[in-house]
């Protein structure tokens, strides 16, 4: 931890998490169980989901798991092709740039929000987390993936605003939805970004927070855009 984040003593009392939940269903577990695949590559872009099948490695009934596609076919994450079989969705460059778009907006807000708000223990057990990874060298992208999501939603959650943290949080599933393998290395950069967005919202800045947050997602953006336009 830095020495600026150990001498910060007026902040303000940490908002209650937006992640506390009551017990899953079911079609909740299914759901969360698909995408967890999904999110690790296990269930990569253009496989079709089969409910049997889907059940059977789940040890589910096949109702759980409908439900489940359903949702993540609401959320843009699976769709249908000819044959009507559900199948994990590839993104286009056009709405990729899109959710990104709506990620700048709802992250700049939500680090508004969190600044002077974050859980100051959590902060630095996800700061320890980001160098750790920086520091590994058997670096996966679920490992990455998961690095993300806790910096990201530690700033999302510590706003306060439940609607605006889930709508983000959807976001970003579905912009790390896009094939990795072809996503720039940016590794370094980006986990720099991640300490300067934690030590900003920990010291209460929002107006760094607001500049970092959009640097890094407008960065994410365009090295992803210009590699994918030279690789035509």
């Amino acid at each position: 931890m830095t020495a600026k984040m150990a001498t910060i003593t007026k902040l303000r009392p940490a908002r209650p998490s937006v992640t506390e939940a009551a017990p899953k269903s079911l079609s909740d577990q299914a759901y969360e169980r698909l995408l967890d695949m999904m999110l690790a590559g296990n269930l990569p872009a253009g496989t079709v989901l089969q409910e049997r099948r889907l059940a059977e490695s789940l040890k589910i009934s096949r109702t759980p798991v409908r439900e489940a596609l359903g949702r993540l076919e609401f959320e843009g994450l699976v769709t249908r092709r000819f044959n009507r079989l559900p199948t994990v969705r590839q993104l286009s460059i056009e709405e990729f740039v899109d959710i990104l778009n709506v990620r700048k907006i709802l992250e700049v807000e939500a680090g508004t929000l969190a600044a002077g708000h974050v859980d100051l223990e959590r902060a630095r057990e996800i700061r320890d987390a980001v160098r750790e990874l920086q520091e590994s060298e058997r670096r996966t992208v679920a490992r990455q993936w998961e690095i993300n999501e806790m910096v990201h939603g530690l700033i999302c959650d510590a706003g306060g605003n439940h609607l605006l943290a889930e709508m983000a949080r959807e976001l970003r599933r579905r912009t790390h939805m896009f094939d990795m393998r072809r996503i720039p290395s940016r590794f370094h950069e980006s986990q720099e970004e991640h300490i300067e967005i934690i030590d900003a919202v920990v010291a209460g800045d929002a107006e760094r927070a607001q500049k970092i947050l959009a640097m890094h997602i407008d960065n994410v953006k365009r090295s992803i855009v210009d590699t994918l336009l030279a690789r035509r």
